[in-house]
């Protein structure tokens, strides 16, 4: 038989969790970028069409009322996704102190015995 290893694997924290998605998402709008500043270098006429076209939708959409309706949907959500992290961060603190060794403490029949009067 091969002996258990002594190390147990630690899942990752909810910070390394977030940080790992921002990344991701980071590294993916770079990528984007590049690519599409890649096209513009390529085809600068239908790069510029392309821009007045995005810029008379965004002039005949009601651009405000949108911005004004997904703020409000954020400011909705936000409380209870931070309840959500402070939450699975207790979860995560609380399984770190269960993972560690339970101090050993006497158990005491009577106060007196704490300071050797029993």
């Amino acid at each position: 038989m091969s002996p258990l290893p002594t190390e147990i694997h630690q899942p990752p924290t909810i910070e390394q969790g977030i940080n790992s998605l921002l990344d991701d998402a980071r590294n993916k709008v770079c990528r984007t970028s590049e690519h599409y500043r890649e096209r513009v270098r390529q085809s600068p006429g239908t790069a510029v069409l392309a821009a007045v076209a995005a810029g008379y939708c965004l002039h005949r959409l009601p651009v405000r009322s949108l911005l004004v309706s997904q703020v409000r949907l954020l400011a909705a959500l936000a409380p209870p996704a931070l309840l959500a992290i402070g939450a699975a961060k207790l979860c995560e603190f609380l399984q770190s102190k269960a993972r560690e060794k339970p101090k050993v403490v006497p158990m005491l029949r009577h106060a007196g015995e704490l300071h050797g009067d029993g």
